[in-house]
């Protein structure tokens, strides 16, 4: 069972964390069942030790934090891994830290003004005041200039689209954790954004186009911004 953060509308699945463990999953053939939570309602996923997103439940243990799921995937479930050796989890690794603490504030504030109005309306108040005491500014400041913020992502993904022009995908001929970590990054800027952050016919964007659709298009299954 896994934990996943939906808007108002339940087909929205706002997570880009989620989406990173909903594709470890489904490259590890593993069948799961998606539980949609809100962030107010902490209790349901207290079990885990924390109330942050996502969560797994694999029988009576309670996973949290994507790359920790994707570690305990790997080890619980050794077929089809994520990780082909510990060079191939380091890689990983770095990105995940990349993504997390480099791209993600940049796209935040490129997004953050289209994303309010898909959050659920019981975690619109937290949504607020969780971005004014991570942030130090409203999401009407951090959203002033979404512009401005674009180009800065565009600026960082400069060294993704050389990577992609190069590779198939960071997996190499095929994909693995480190794709899925990225792919959950730009599967988020679809949901919640009538625009892409990157160039058409792009390396990135073909690279995209060619997740959305892996393992029977269940990323291509989520409705775009434009149809929520």
């Amino acid at each position: 069972m896994l934990f996943e953060v939906v808007g108002q509308n339940p087909n929205a699945r706002l997570s880009q964390y989620c989406w990173r463990s909903r594709m470890a999953l489904t490259h590890k053939k593993l069948r799961f069942e998606s539980q949609p939570w809100h962030i107010t309602d902490k209790q349901r996923i207290a079990r885990s030790g924390d109330v942050t997103e996502p969560a797994l439940v694999d029988g009576g243990r309670w996973v949290r934090d994507s790359w920790q799921i994707a570690t305990y995937l790997d080890e619980t479930y050794p077929d089809y891994p994520l990780f082909d050796d510990i060079s191939c989890k380091t890689k990983a690794l770095f990105v995940n830290n990349w993504a997390d603490s480099t791209l993600h504030p940049l796209i935040f504030r490129a997004v953050i003004a289209e994303q309010l109005p898909l959050t659920a309306n019981c975690d619109k108040t937290n949504y607020k005041e969780r971005t004014l005491s991570k942030f130090g500014q409203s999401v009407e400041e951090i959203g002033s200039d979404p512009e401005t913020a674009r180009q800065a992502v565009q600026n960082a993904i400069v060294p993704l689209e050389t990577t992609l022009a190069e590779t198939s995908f960071l997996g190499g001929d095929d994909p693995d954790y480190s794709d899925y970590i990225l792919f959950g990054t730009f599967q988020w800027v679809r949901v919640v954004s009538f625009s892409s952050l990157w160039l058409p016919n792009s390396a990135l964007h073909n690279w995209f186009e060619v997740m959305l659709d892996a393992f029977d298009g269940v990323g291509r299954a989520q409705p775009p911004r434009s149809e929520l």
